[in-house]
């Protein structure tokens, strides 16, 4: 990837580190498209990103993460619009207090922040073709170190926790970008997961309580070097703590319960 002016799309970017780092990817002079589920808030993060980055070409798109049918919906429209998409951050995320089930019946966790993302960059898939050598960015947590993929029970139906849930989907995130770098030549797509860190947002405030976490610039960090930077130093699949490379949790490296996560979301 060159530095030249790219287009990025980044979900979940109408607060906290989405929107930190589509600033900072729109001052870096790309094309951003910003992502919501609501059409105003995705309007107020653009006009935040124009206040702060003069000139700067970014757009928006509204749909739901967490409904199979609002996301077949988005990429249709953001394919019309962007025939070619060089980065893909998928950073919309949620914590949840409380066990749900979308309308196609998937653990809310699971669908918004594994499953919904998963179909995402699989639509997309012929921009990010045409974007070559593009990239997909899954932001994860340190907390998938404590998840586990229960193959017969995704949805949670036994033992449910706000937290088992969280870490489930985040070692779900790592899966895939190990999945999407077996799957894709490095010179079409390369795939890294990352954990921002502990920052201060919505997400870290509803998921944990009253904890002290690191800025939203801070957090940012990582996700704008993998998507800005001419060249990344570590092989497709990799996961990132702090911008460096950085051990994932033995779980994720089981090809057996890999594939059949990727099996299981494809369906």
């Amino acid at each position: 990837m060159t530095e030249t002016r790219r287009v990025m799309l980044v979900t979940g970017s109408t607060d906290g580190i989405g929107r930190q780092t589509a600033l900072e990817l729109a001052q870096a002079g790309h094309h951003v498209i910003v992502h919501g589920r609501s059409r105003p808030k995705v309007d107020a993060a653009l006009a935040w990103l124009r206040e702060r980055a003069a000139g700067a070409e970014v757009d928006g798109v509204s749909f739901d993460l967490g409904s199979l049918a609002s996301v077949r919906k988005g990429a249709r429209e953001l394919l019309e619009r962007a025939p070619a998409i060089h980065v893909l951050i998928n950073n919309a995320g949620v914590f949840c207090n409380e066990r749900g089930l979308t309308g196609d019946g998937i653990e809310l966790t699971f669908a918004v922040n594994h499953v919904g993302p998963f179909l995402l960059t699989h639509l997309l898939g012929p921009a990010l073709q045409r974007g070559a050598p593009a990239r997909v960015i899954n932001l994860s947590s340190i907390a998938h170190t404590r998840g586990q993929i229960a193959l017969d029970d995704l949805n949670l139906e036994r033992g449910w926790s706000g937290y088992a849930a969280y870490a489930q989907s985040k070692l779900a995130n790592v899966m895939h970008a190990l999945s999407l770098a077996e799957r894709w030549a490095s010179q079409t797509l390369a795939a890294y997961s990352l954990h921002p860190g502990v920052v201060d947002t919505k997400l870290l405030r509803e998921g944990f309580g009253p904890v002290r976490g690191v800025t939203v610039e801070q957090g940012a960090r990582t996700s704008v070097m993998l998507a800005g930077s001419a060249r990344v130093d570590a092989p497709s699949g990799s996961y990132f703590v702090d911008g460096v490379p950085a051990p994932v949790a033995s779980a994720a490296l089981d090809d057996d319960v890999r594939a059949a996560l990727w099996a299981a979301t494809a369906r």
